[in-house]
């Protein structure tokens, strides 16, 4: 298994999670960073310490979700991470990961996940909390590995088979931002599984803001093409509705008109299994049909 982390600025974080991944890899297994435009020398001290580590660095700025597709693209592995830049690893988690995905139905696999420096705050896979696809983490469930809706992308795993059948992950969101949610739709849709490990628990550092800065419309935009692309018209609707309330609306909606979204629908509808409606009864979740705030 190789692992896949993208960095922009993380400082000694980036250190201490590759540390964490050499000690709890395989011994053939391989870590690339993707050095995504940092100027804080977080890479170069990783190279000098770490000279098995493979550093890969963009021409151009390119966001989390198109840094990872270019660092599986590095990759040799039959199976990729993905990791980001301030997370810790238990020992044992590949084992447990490599023995979920052994199955062929399985489509990618995470564990639950500690916050760093807070270890009563814990979440296993998450769910939308609201028709805005606002996201919540969930309860354990049990202590075998289990279906979730969605799994968090800060500690995620695939088969090279399914990432190159599923098409990695999607380009067209804008630099950060609900890059896990749209993943775990696809496969979904496609008729794979995403499986949580509640044994094993990675420590993530929670930030309440990023460290970097975003264009104002990016995170409803994301949103909104993941909504086009993955839901019914009358979910969509109810989507648009909650988004609508952001200032930087008109800009995500403006960006999103230009894209290649409807296309990117089409392709999925013509391969997919399973659609919006199965996807929300299989997991419980009701939150578009809820009534509006201001209806309440």
């Amino acid at each position: 298994m190789d692992a896949v982390v993208v960095s922009h600025n993380e400082g000694t974080n980036l250190q201490r999670t590759v540390h964490w991944l050499l000690a709890t890899l395989p011994g053939d297994g391989q870590v690339i960073v993707v050095d995504d435009a940092s100027n804080d020398g977080s890479a170069e001290l990783v190279a000098e310490r770490y000279p098995a580590v493979r550093v890969v660095r963009p021409r151009a700025r390119l966001g989390a979700v198109a840094a990872r597709n270019l660092g599986a693209s590095h990759t040799t592995g039959d199976t990729i991470l993905f990791a980001d830049a301030h997370v810790e690893p238990p020992f044992g988690w590949h084992e447990a990961f490599s023995e979920v995905l052994e199955h062929p139905h399985v489509g990618a696999v995470g564990p639950g996940v500690v916050a760093i420096g807070n270890g009563a705050t814990r979440g296993y896979g998450m769910t939308w909390k609201d028709a805005g696809l606002n996201v919540t983490w969930l309860p354990r469930q049990g202590r075998e590995p289990y279906q979730v809706p969605i799994l968090g992308g800060f500690f995620v795993a695939m088969r090279r088979d399914v990432l190159e059948a599923t098409a990695g992950f999607d380009e067209g969101l804008i630099r950060w931002g609900g890059a896990d949610v749209e993943l775990s739709l696809r496969l979904w849709s496609l008729g794979y599984e995403c499986m949580l490990i509640p044994s094993i628990r990675v420590g993530h550092l929670f930030r309440s803001r990023l460290p970097y800065s975003l264009p104002r419309h990016a995170y409803p935009h994301n949103l909104l093409r993941i909504a086009s692309i993955h839901l019914s018209e009358h979910r969509l609707a109810r989507v648009a509705e909650e988004l609508r309330r952001w200032p930087s609306f008109a800009g995500a909606l403006a960006r999103f008109v230009a894209s290649d979204a409807w296309r990117r629908r089409d392709e999925l509808r013509s391969r997919r299994r399973h659609d919006d409606e199965w996807f929300c009864k299989r997991f419980g979740i009701d939150v578009f049909d809820r009534k509006p705030k201001e209806e309440q």
